[in-house]
């Protein structure tokens, strides 16, 4: 009986175009799994900070942050990065910190999310000696910098009636790509204690008044692209605004 087998040609032939497909198909595999790895993280860092801010009112037997006083004074303020630094540690575990004068990562340089492997000329956030910075325990990196609870502009629009802090969360620490709408992420303090992101709809309407113009990232495309895709926004894309982009696009990166 004569048994039928692929030849050595044939196999070859076989084995180079899975290599072609796989070429093809694997960066979008990979880049995909890094996205959806980005927003699990983002959403972890998120509710940790949050818990934070509870715990906070609750041992001050706040309702709001404002009560607590945890805010009041400026990143410069020694006394401030004191308090803030004493608050934080009841609440969270920390493995480093730096204070207002020190930077947390000298070395570590962040970049926009377009143009890609750009980096941004001025030292921000981990480079930066301004505000207090910290890593905690899962490697997630926060930059805060206090806000005094300052009544936003329309506190009648929305759940927001104050700014208390801003905050730059950096998911994965000093992993790369250190770029803004990837793993980089910006948020406000509210008076209840939950993080809410810069150029979303709620922080663009107590801004504003309304969700619209250069403060909101769907009508701002060098924020996050718009709502169309990386490739076909502008130029210099921030990123600033693509944890508002996550969220409102129900936690995916659509971009």
């Amino acid at each position: 009986m004569r048994k039928n087998a692929f030849n050595f040609s044939e196999v070859m032939i076989t084995i180079g175009v899975i290599g072609v497909v796989a070429a093809f198909t694997m960066p979008g595999i990979v880049a995909h799994y890094h996205e959806k790895e980005y927003v699990s993280q983002l959403l972890k860092s998120l509710s940790s900070f949050e818990q934070a801010m509870q715990y906070i009112m609750f041992r001050h037997e706040c309702t709001d942050m404002v009560c607590t006083g945890v805010f009041d004074g400026t990143s410069a303020d020694a006394a401030w990065n004191k308090k803030f630094d004493e608050e934080i540690k009841k609440s969270v575990q920390i493995l480093k910190s730096a204070e207002n004068g020190t930077a947390l990562e000298p070395d570590l340089k962040s970049g926009p999310l377009k143009p890609k492997n750009t980096q941004l000329t001025e030292a921000l956030d981990w480079r930066s000696t301004e505000g207090y910075k910290f890593m905690t325990l899962d490697g997630v990196m926060y930059l805060v910098i206090p806000k005094n609870c300052e009544t936003v502009p329309f506190p009648d629009l929305n759940v927001i009636q104050s700014i208390c802090a801003e905050v730059t969360i950096d998911v994965n620490s000093i992993r790369r790509p250190n770029q803004y709408g990837r793993d980089l992420f910006k948020f406000i303090v509210a008076q209840n204690g939950h993080l809410y992101p810069m150029y979303g709809v709620d922080y663009s309407e107590v801004m504003t008044g309304a969700a619209s113009g250069n403060s909101y990232w769907r009508t701002n495309e060098e924020l996050c692209a718009g709502e169309g895709i990386l490739n076909k926004a502008p130029e210099n894309v921030s990123g600033y605004g693509c944890a508002a982009r996550i969220m409102e696009d129900g936690w995916k990166m659509t971009y």
